[in-house]
């Protein structure tokens, strides 16, 4: 059973580090070359000049410099390249980028050295001399890779479950041979070769796991021609894996053999060692156990929340295929209020004044990602697939909208509404509200003004907003476009939709116009979008230009596929956890066999014979509950894997009793 636990996990393993690395196809070099990542630079520094300084760098340092550069292809999908310095190859599967093509590239990206003896500070300062600021070293190492790979929760709690399954299969095959060994120790073999011998056989196990899970890693690459660098990782995280089984084994291996020179020879023959420890050290498996199914059964139940959530908007956005979305680069951003950033936020806003005025774009924002941050991450209250939302504070349900949506949403409005939605001067805006609201109009009326005055001033300039009321038919449902990764859901109730423009909003209003383009306003297709970036002349201030149909469909399927992964460490984690209650019992009866067999024919019930032994797993299972809801587990999903780990308990300690009184006369007469 150990033997072939070793093996399936070794190629589970191996599986799993190609799949983290076909993820991380394009982004792959960062974790294995050192790079310096500029967010920032003067006005005055431009791309020859940092080639130029780059490619005499390379030549003093004997080096292979590279700039990464991150572009929309004409399908506005992401495609990296680099421009090199210096005698080197890249690479493999990197795409190289002439410096002829690369002259009107943006300099604020990453600087990789992938050769050379250049130091990754030298070249952060040679950088910082020419003009580049607001910048961070990564200087990667197999062990940062590693802890990186199981940064993410599934991917750690896999670990432990695999982990505590050969802690008890390891129990397991100690406890088995006790009795062999006491017959051993009389003639004559000696305490440490007995108690190791389990452990060559695992050494034996695991030289063959990992050899079949490197050669299942080198065939795995070959076919989806990951980096030749990802076997080096693959092949140290599976050492590590190894290793880690490795010194489990040893750990109980010497636990066994020095805790059999404290009891009598007799004893040994008759398989009695003094477990009480490793029993306690059982008990913490338990614990991680029962963390462990928690989270995986309460992270199950809010992934497939979320998912019937995400996916009631799938027939909306098939029927909006075409929108895109923009993805701004850092070159497309910059941090404070000088006036290079200020340059940048002000054409920002002409490009949003132009798309909106020429419809070619239009804004949806609500406010579901407040209300996700408000209730926390972790609250279930994000995960309801109502629609209704009762809060019509101006943070509440609210859709700030340009006209365009509603022509989109065929939501139909007063003529006098409709005019004056399609010509909003600077200072109006359209507050509409559900009917049901009307009785209310004046304080709406009053506290929107007010918040849209401040919502769209900047440190310097107000302007102050004015409604015009309109009235929309309640209990309609109305699709928010909501592509964020945050908040998954796509339709509101009723909500209060206001209608606005960037020249509505007046160009002091250019923090709201930025925040808008990076996630809520959409653009009828891409060549509309690619063609207003153009007459800007940014084209190196946008990195992607995706569909939002492709971000809410690779969202539902992130969404379905940590749904599943969840549950199934949750179903792995139970199967642990019976393997673990197993081993306890075999543990507990050798070492109390005599005294529960006297209680019970003094006529003592289950519950009194095991009480004491039922009392500390309880105590246990109560600590995981509290730990669990600390972690913010739900407390009936807590409760619920409380009321699960009792009953197993429960049940295999009555069949383990089972099987113990079909020997008890054997005991008797051995006693």
């Amino acid at each position: 059973m150990k033997k072939l636990f070793i093996l399936i996990s070794n190629l589970l393993a191996s599986l799993f580090f190609v799949w983290v690395f076909t993820i991380w196809t394009d982004t792959y070099v960062s974790h294995y070359y050192p790079n310096v990542v500029v967010r920032d630079s003067s006005p005055e520094t431009t791309f020859q000049h940092v080639a130029t300084r780059l490619e005499k760098l390379a030549e003093e340092t004997d080096s292979f410099i590279a700039i990464q550069h991150q572009d929309p292809n004409s399908e506005g999908t992401t495609v990296f390249s680099y421009t090199t310095f210096g005698d080197g190859k890249l690479p493999d599967g990197l795409q190289e980028k002439n410096l002829e093509d690369a002259q009107s590239s943006s300099v604020e990206t990453n600087y990789f050295v992938f050769d050379g003896h250049l130091d990754i500070h030298l070249l952060r300062e040679e950088l910082s001399q020419l003009g580049l600021t607001n910048m961070h070293l990564t200087i990667p190492s197999k062990l940062s890779t590693l802890m990186a790979i199981f940064s993410n929760g599934f991917q750690l709690i896999s670990l432990l479950i695999f982990i505590l399954t050969f802690v008890a299969l390891t129990l397991i095959s100690q406890i088995s041979q006790l009795r062999s060994s006491g017959i051993r120790l009389i003639s004559g073999e000696k305490r440490w070769s007995i108690f190791l011998r389990p452990v060559g056989e695992d050494l034996k196990a695991i030289a063959v796991g990992f050899s079949l899970a490197g050669v299942l890693a080198i065939l795995m690459q070959k076919i989806l021609s990951l980096p030749t660098q990802s076997l080096m990782t693959i092949g140290a995280g599976l050492l590590s894996y190894n290793l880690i089984l490795l010194s489990i084994s040893l750990f109980f291996a010497q636990l066994f053999a020095v805790g059999i020179k404290k009891i009598h020879l007799m004893q040994i023959i008759k398989g009695q060692v003094p477990v009480r420890g490793i029993i306690s050290l059982i008990l913490i498996g338990q614990l991680l156990a029962i963390i462990i199914v928690t989270l995986g059964i309460g992270s199950s139940l809010k992934y497939s929340q979320a998912w019937q959530q995400h996916r009631i908007g799938q027939e909306a956005w098939s029927q909006e295929r075409q929108l895109i979305t923009l993805s701004i680069s850092r070159e497309g951003t910059s941090p404070g209020f000088d006036e290079q950033a200020q340059r940048k936020l002000r054409t920002w806003y002409q490009l949003m004044d132009l798309a909106v005025s020429e419809q070619k774009a239009f804004l949806s924002r609500h406010q579901l990602i407040d209300r996700t941050l408000q209730n926390g991450m972790a609250s279930s209250k994000n995960f309801i697939t109502s629609t209704e939302w009762h809060d019509y504070s101006p943070n509440g349900n609210v859709l700030i909208v340009t006209p365009q949506y509603l022509e989109r949403q065929n939501i139909p409005v007063d003529t006098t509404i409709e005019q004056k939605m399609n010509h909003l001067d600077v200072g109006e805006f359209v507050l509409l509200l559900p009917e049901h609201l009307r009785s209310e109009e004046e304080h709406y009326k009053s506290v929107f003004e007010d918040d849209l005055t401040s919502r769209m001033s900047s440190q310097d300039e107000r302007q102050q907003m004015t409604a015009t009321v309109g009235y929309l038919e309640s209990g309609q449902d109305r699709f928010v476009y909501n592509t964020t990764p945050i908040s998954y859901q796509q339709f509101l109730k009723d909500p209060i939709i206001i209608v606005i423009t960037p020249q509505s909003t007046g160009p002091q209003s250019i923090l709201f116009w930025i925040d808008a383009v990076q996630n809520y306003v959409l653009f009828n297709q891409l060549s509309d979008a690619q063609e207003l970036i153009q007459r800007q002349g940014i084209e190196n201030w946008v990195s992607e230009m995706q569909t939002g149909y492709h971000n809410y469909i690779t969202l539902l399927d992130n969404i379905q596929r940590e749904r599943w992964v969840m549950l199934a460490g949750a179903v792995l984690g139970i199967a642990t956890s019976i393997l673990l209650f197993n081993t306890m019992n075999r543990l507990y009866f050798e070492e109390f066999r005599r005294a529960i067999f006297i209680k019970r024919i003094a006529g003592l019930r289950f519950l009194e014979i095991h009480r004491t032994y039922l009392f500390a797993q309880l105590g246990v299972f109560l600590l995981g509950f509290v730990a669990s809801v600390f972690l913010q587990v739900e407390i009936g999903v807590a409760f619920l894997v409380l009321l699960l780990f009792t009953g197993l308990s429960l049940l295999q300690l009555h069949v383990q009793m089972q099987k113990e009184n079909k020997m008890s006369i054997l005991v008797l007469k051995g006693g």
